[in-house]
């Protein structure tokens, strides 16, 4: 996972988009989140999605699992 297309969308929506992102994939639905990443294998693109002004350890956070995927 060391080559990626990295995405960056804002949507004032982040955080019930991404708990139903989650539900989708069935991860822990029930973890607060104010971010996500949605990783594509098949096109090694990642998309990052955040609510207006993340600070920079939601982006860091996020850009981690765009390169590690799921580690916690």
């Amino acid at each position: 996972m060391n080559r990626v297309k990295l995405t960056w969308e804002v949507r004032s929506d982040a955080v019930t988009y991404c708990q139903r992102v989650q539900q989708d994939y069935q991860r822990d639905a029930a973890m607060t989140v104010a971010a996500c990443s949605i990783w594509s294998r098949s096109t090694n693109e990642c998309t990052i999605v955040t609510g207006p002004n993340p600070d920079h350890v939601v982006i860091g956070h996020e850009v981690r699992h765009c390169f590690e995927g799921h580690f916690h």
